[in-house]
């Protein structure tokens, strides 16, 4: 961003990888401050595969969220962060499960913030911040 001149980003902003991981408040910072738009990925991510671990779908590299309040919750949390959009995981069960929630979209509570950042403290992010 500080070498170009870009109108928007394209960035996780995931629960986990942003408080467990540190990895998210600094770019979305940079680009809130130079005015960019913010496209938020990985909304419904958990966690890495472990090793050994078979792929929930060909085109998913990560372990989705497979509990659907708490995938509602990680779609919230991303939805409350002042981004242009989300785009929904490439699996279409999962994309289809994201317009679903979308029908009932409330922005997220304070109970549900504390119980995803609880959630995140146990959690190994997809991305950490090095």
């Amino acid at each position: 961003m500080k070498n170009y001149d870009f109108d928007s980003i394209l960035f996780p902003i995931n629960f986990a990888c942003w408080n467990a991981g540190n990895f998210g408040p600094q770019v979305f910072a940079e680009a809130e401050k130079r005015g960019m738009g913010i496209l938020a990925l990985k909304a419904m991510a958990l966690t890495p595969l472990e090793k050994g671990e078979a792929k929930y779908d060909k085109n998913v590299w990560y372990r989705p969220i497979q509990d659907e309040q708490i995938m509602k919750m990680a779609l919230k949390y991303t939805l409350s962060k002042n981004i242009t959009a989300a785009v929904p995981p490439g699996k279409n069960t999962l994309f289809l499960k994201a317009l679903e929630f979308m029908n009932e979209y409330q922005p997220i509570s304070e109970k549900e913030t504390t119980e995803l950042l609880a959630l995140a403290k146990a959690t190994k992010p997809i991305f950490m911040h090095a």
